[in-house]
């Protein structure tokens, strides 16, 4: 996977997020809006210039 795949999942995941949030804040579901916001937190505003990411078995290009 090239970085420029792997940012483009990223921002793919987040806006599914995104979206997610939107529905739970509509269903009035405080409590699963605030743990989706904090497993994400990171992504959404990373403390440095990168985000760590773990590379899984075959996932890497040959």
């Amino acid at each position: 996977m090239t970085s420029e795949q792997a940012a483009q999942l990223i921002d793919n995941a987040l806006d599914q997020v995104h979206q997610r949030l939107l529905e739970l804040e509509s269903q009035s579901l405080p409590k699963e809006q605030r743990a989706l916001a904090a497993e994400f937190r990171e992504w959404r505003h990373p403390s440095g210039a990168h985000i760590d990411l773990m590379v899984f078995p075959g996932m890497a290009e040959s």
